[in-house]
Parts: structure tokens; sequence; C-alpha cells
């Protein structure tokens, strides 16, 4: 795991992908795909392939634009394993343990990637876990920044593309605002919900005057998927009525700089680039955002969840500790005692 400090200064030097700096020939470090596949086995990262031929102009074109872009340019080299693949080689070329070779027009390697539909440009995206995504047609750089997220920040793991890419449109819309009117109303999900979020201090009072488990949202500025899911999520009306009536809430950087008074006692921050205290404490196996973290009456660490989820999958949770099932079951016990539960009743 990188360090925050790291991430900080990464965080500053991309700041926003958006940010149309170009430099030409692309400044991407590209690798051929058989030492990308070496690189992942010694470090698990995405692994983003661009497929393309030498007459397909819009190829040319996205390599002149959107991966001319610096800032873009650097966080896909620091956080993927890009390849470039001419999907009309005659190399033979070695993936995954299979040899492939182009016995016509088109390499047999490439119509694997596009599972035998071909059109260019194409970008291939394998997740940590080596599934194959392929996404079609011209990327602007708008386009593609959500898509770089989704596997960076391991939201691949949890819920789909579109999912988190429409998430992502509402978190920033005015850069998506063309998108977001395309976008049918009844395909847009409830952004309603508020969440009466308080301080550390404050659901320390309120703890006092009536006892309820506190809920602990924690993310990093650097951390793009991060207020896309507090949108998607946070802004659900039925989970931000659930929360309030049942958690003290409180949203938390964890690389916050304040001094933070909680639980008669003081955290600070341990430096610039550094976690907070109390993140320290929060955290005490490792760092993930986002991050849901669930302290009971006593502060003590009840439950955390790491990553992207969607308001289908974080309900079940907050239900799970609210009814103090995490006592004397597993989640996963929980979730089929409540799923059998369901089907007896026929709800």
């Amino acid at each position: 795991m990188r360090t925050i400090l790291t991430a900080i200064l990464l965080f500053i030097a991309i700041n926003t992908l958006q940010a149309q700096t170009i430099v030409e020939p692309s400044p991407i470090k590209w690798y051929d795909i058989e030492t990308a596949m070496e690189l992942y086995k010694q470090n698990p990262k995405p692994i983003m392939i661009d497929v393309y031929t030498d007459w397909c102009g819009w190829c040319k074109y996205m390599m002149k634009t959107t991966f001319a872009n610096k800032n873009l340019a650097s966080y896909i080299n620091t956080y993927f394993y890009p390849v470039r693949f001419d999907a009309e080689t005659k190399d033979t070329v070695y993936f995954q343990g299979k040899q492939y070779v182009n016995h016509g027009k088109t390499h047999d390697l490439a119509l694997y990637l596009l599972d035998n539909r071909p059109a260019y440009p194409t970008l291939v995206f394998f997740d940590r876990q080596l599934k194959k995504y392929r996404i079609p047609g011209y990327q602007k750089i708008k386009d593609l920044e959500p898509i770089l997220v989704y596997f960076q920040e391991n939201v691949s793991n949890n819920i789909d593309l579109n999912t988190f890419q429409l998430a992502y449109w509402l978190t920033n819309p005015q850069i998506y605002k063309e998108e977001l009117a395309k976008v049918p109303a009844d395909q847009l999900p409830d952004t309603t919900g508020h969440v009466q979020w308080l301080s550390f201090s404050e659901a320390w009072e309120k703890n006092k005057q009536n006892p309820k488990l506190f809920l602990v949202f924690s993310y990093v500025p650097w951390c793009y998927s991060c207020p896309a899911m507090e949108k998607l999520v946070f802004s659900n009306r039925g989970i931000a009525k659930f929360v309030n009536e049942n958690f003290y809430p409180i949203r938390f950087d964890a690389a916050s700089t304040d001094t933070i008074n909680f639980a008669g006692k003081q955290y600070v921050s341990l430096g610039k680039g550094q976690p907070n205290q109390l993140a320290m404490q929060l955290f005490p196996n490792g760092f993930g955002f986002p991050a849901l973290i669930f302290l009971d009456q006593n502060f003590k660490n009840i439950g955390s969840v790491y990553g992207f989820f969607a308001p289908a999958q974080v309900m079940p949770m907050l239900k799970y500790f609210r009814s103090g099932a995490y006592k004397t079951q597993s989640f996963q016990q929980f979730l089929a005692e409540k799923y059998q539960t369901q089907s007896n009743t026929g709800s």
C-alpha cells in the first residue's frame, strides 16, 4: 500500500484529470503485453490495453488527444500497466499461458480481447483479479476518468461500471451535464436524502444523553471514488433516514490536520502527509478508502467495511450492526437468515 505522503504528492500533481495539458508524443509508458503480465505477477495492478490498427484514424486521434494529456498519463503510469496492441500484428504472442498467432488479418489475441467483435479503438481492462472488461470507441479524457478510477480503486470488486459511472457523473454534474441529460429519469438514482453529519465531539456529546452506535464514513482527498459513493449512498433517501435514526454519523478525513476531541481524548495530526492519530486508531490493520467504520457506544470498533458499495449493499450492513446481530453471527449468516426469512414469507 502506498504511503499517504506519496498519495498526497500524486494527488497534487494530477489534482484533476480534466486539465488540458497536452504533450506529444504520448507520455504514457507503454509496455508489450508479455512484459505487462510479468510486472503484474510481481506487483498486481490493473492492466489497460489499447487495441488499435495502423489504419485506424480514431486510434491515432486518441493518442494525440486523450493519451497526450500529461495528468492523465501520470495517473495511468502510476496505477496501471498500459499496453498497446496492434490487432493485425504478425507476431506470436504468449498471454496467460497460451500462444496466440495471426491466421489472417486479425490476430487471435485481438479476437480474444475483443470478444470476436473487432472495433477500433477499443480499450480492454483487466482488473486486479484479471477479470476482463471491453470498452469500445474513442474515449475523451472525461470519458476515461471514471473508468480509470473504477479499476484503480477496486470499485470493480463490488459494483458494475455503469452504476459507478453514473455516480461519478452525479458527483461532477457540471462536467458531465451532457451525459446526465441523456439518462432517462427512471434510471437516475434517488439523491433526495440528507445525512445529518456530526463532528466527533458533537456525536460524543449526543451519545452521553442517548447512546447509539457510531457510523464513520472515512475518506481521503485523493480517493476519487469516495465522493461518488457518498453521493450514491448517503444521498439515498432510505439510507439517509435509517442512518439518521439509528446512528451518530460522522464524515472523517483520515488525513485531517485538525485536532480532534473525542471520547475524552485528543487526537492530533502526525504531520503533513501523515494520517491523523485518530485514523491510526480507526484503521489498526491498514488503510482502505472509502470506509464504513462501525463503533459501539463505548467507541469500540465492532466492524469495518472497505470499498465502494451501492445503497442496496449498504442497507443490509446497517441493519446487521443496528440489530446487534454482529454479536452472535457473521454478516454472511445474517444475510442467509434474512434471505431465508424473506423466502418463507414471500416478501
